[in-house]
């Protein structure tokens, strides 16, 4: 998870603050129209973000000087991300409808907050430059 986040910077512990927020709220939203067994939906689009996330920082960090690790990774990173995703959007797509339209909005949550702080500690990188 070090790894993860430090790619990030300062803004891994934004990411971290405002995911904690942003899931205290949706399983508010949840709980109040009734559909609490949906917040293990909501974490399985975490996990499932999480997963993509990783694989990409992986890419990023693990290839950057060997050219045959850079390749492998390549061709690989984009079955284990596209595949997982699929698998399991499959999977809770057969437990219910509800399922997984909550687990696509907690993927989309969380890639956007990732992406997000992301790019704002890559600008105030910069700026600090």
């Amino acid at each position: 998870m070090g790894k993860f986040l430090s790619v990030y910077g300062r803004g891994g512990i934004w990411m971290t603050k405002l995911l904690a927020l942003s899931t205290l709220i949706m399983s508010l939203i949840l709980l109040f129209m009734g559909e609490g067994t949906l917040i293990g939906a909501l974490f399985v689009g975490y996990f499932t973000a999480a997963l993509c996330c990783w694989t990409m920082t992986n890419r990023m960090s693990g290839a950057a000087f060997d050219e045959k690790k850079a390749v492998r990774q390549f061709r690989r990173g984009p079955f284990i991300r596209f595949g997982s995703l699929a698998a399991i959007l499959a999977l809770m797509a057969k437990i219910s409808s509800s399922a997984f339209f909550v687990t696509i909005v907690g993927y989309f949550l969380f890639m956007f907050l990732a992406f997000g702080c992301l790019i704002a500690s890559r600008l105030r990188k910069s700026d600090e430059n």
